[in-house]
């Protein structure tokens, strides 16, 4: 949990350096978005995730002054180093505008939020995007619960997707209207996609296609992707 919390402090603070210096105008590889209205979003982000980190502490919620990133960020790594020491119940509560989760699982998805927004903005400006191996471990603990909250209509023909590369390999397997997701088993997948795990993170998240991986059965599903599980 501290380790997620000290990587997502990592990140942002990567994110809001290399947001002072770049061209608003610049468009990013999330479909309709220039860097400023990603930076506009990870401003929000950070304060909202602040904010839940502080409620989780029992601390009452203070003026809520429209924040600036570096004013956002600062508030987000003050507040993550606080619980960090504090040695909260890993099932603490943690409210966020989504739902509620526990600390053991907020901890690694604000790390995923922040470092997949740093690589979004490297990506925008023309530098390496690649997820460091901290960044990928809490990745690996969010995408498959995100994708169980992402999936929606599944496809009318039986369709097993098994994604390959990110932690424990995840198996998608749709079940009339519904999504279901376990382990791979010995029984064969109808697609399989296989790659790094920093390219099945961005796969899943919807920042590349599935023919920037190696896909093996069906190639159908792998581009149809994000239509079962559209966002984030």
């Amino acid at each position: 949990m501290t380790g997620h919390l000290t990587t997502a402090i990592t990140a942002y603070r990567r994110f809001a350096a290399h947001a002072s210096s770049a061209d608003p105008t610049v468009d990013t590889r999330l479909a309709g978005w220039r860097v400023d209205d990603l930076v506009e979003h990870v401003t929000w982000g950070a304060a909202m995730e602040a904010d839940a980190l502080g409620a989780a502490l029992g601390e009452a919620p203070g003026p809520a002054p429209a924040p600036d990133l570096p004013g956002a960020v600062a508030a987000f790594a003050d507040v993550a180093a606080r619980v960090a020491g504090a040695n909260l119940d890993p099932e603490s509560p943690v409210a966020l505008p989504a739902g509620t989760v526990p600390m053991a699982y907020a901890a690694p998805l604000f790390a995923f939020e922040a470092a997949l927004h740093a690589s979004d903005l490297a990506h925008a400006l023309g530098e390496d995007d690649t997820l460091g191996a901290a960044e990928l471990a809490a990745c690996a603990v969010v995408v498959g619960p995100m994708l169980d909250l992402l999936a929606t209509g599944s496809p009318a023909e039986p369709t097993v997707i098994d994604l390959i590369g990110l932690g424990d390999p995840i198996r998608l397997s749709a079940t009339g209207r519904a999504w279901r997701r376990s382990t791979p088993d010995s029984n064969p997948a109808t697609t399989t996609i296989r790659g790094t795990a920093h390219q099945i993170t961005l796969f899943a998240c919807g920042r590349i296609g599935a023919d920037d991986l190696h896909v093996d059965g069906d190639p159908g599903p792998a581009r149809r992707f994000k239509e079962f599980f559209p966002g984030p």
